[in-house]
């Protein structure tokens, strides 16, 4: 597909990311074009998932930053495609664009291998945040360890065992909120991301923090966004643990 002949936004948040949108409906994408486009994205549109898959298995490693995968579409559907696309590049999200948003359409999605999920017709500041999230703030590392180290002053040791014990703790958790998330019991998340925003605030993890704020606040609300942001939160756990085994094995 083209690109967009509208003007980039004056503060493109998505400068950088390729993204690869499979979506059979022309007016989708249209919309995903210029909305990604707008932003900086650099954008390219297959019809269906074989040829989704067909693309991502003949690209460069790096070709491509993320993948937007319409669930029903003709040849191969999202399912299918996705799980393809993650066998051969397991580090690559996927998000899926579902009309479908209940617990068994994300726990569908997440079995295939999808990040996450979003509901159509598709909100554009959604899915920017939701892309941002999974491209530009994941890679720009999940803790900062300049201000942990500051906020501890000359106690290695102490940062050591504080991590320790994070690792610890909220090994389980990840499982935990995929598990409440997949069974659809909204109101069960909140005690979850409660403590999780505590401790990943005490290491300084600033944006699983806020990511557990806002999980929180959606459970209390009994808002069904909650079952989304507790998956996407349960990833964002999974990176900082990683994170910090990196760190304590250096």
């Amino acid at each position: 597909m083209n690109e967009t002949t509208q003007d980039i936004s004056p503060t493109p948040r998505l400068t950088g990311i390729t993204v690869l949108a499979a979506e059979d409906d022309e007016i989708n994408q249209i919309v995903l074009d210029d909305v990604l486009s707008y932003e900086g994205a650099r954008v390219e549109i297959v019809g269906n998932g074989r040829t989704a898959v067909e693309r991502i298995t003949t690209a460069a490693p790096d070709a491509f930053q993320l993948v937007l995968m319409d669930i029903q579409m003709p040849e191969m559907d999202g399912y299918e495609a996705a799980r393809r696309i993650h066998a051969h590049a397991p580090a690559l999200p996927i998000i899926g664009q579902t009309a479908n948003s209940g617990a068994d359409e994300l726990a569908r999605c997440r079995a295939s291998g999808m990040a996450a999920q979003i509901s159509k017709p598709i909100d554009p500041e959604a899915l920017v945040t939701l892309i941002r999230r999974h491209t530009v703030e994941r890679s720009a590392g999940t803790i900062d360890w300049q201000a942990l180290e500051a906020r501890f002053p000359g106690k290695a040791d102490f940062i050591r065992r504080l991590l320790g014990v994070f690792i610890q703790s909220q090994t389980p958790t990840v499982a935990t909120l995929r598990a409440t998330a997949a069974c659809g019991d909204i109101g069960a998340i909140a005690p979850i991301a409660h403590p999780l925003k505590s401790s990943s605030g005490n290491i300084m993890a600033n944006a699983l923090m806020a990511l557990a704020l806002r999980t929180e606040q959606a459970s209390r609300q009994s808002l069904p966004e909650a079952l989304t942001l507790a998956e996407e939160l349960a990833t964002a756990l999974e990176a900082t643990l990683a994170e910090v085994s990196r760190h304590l094995e250096a």
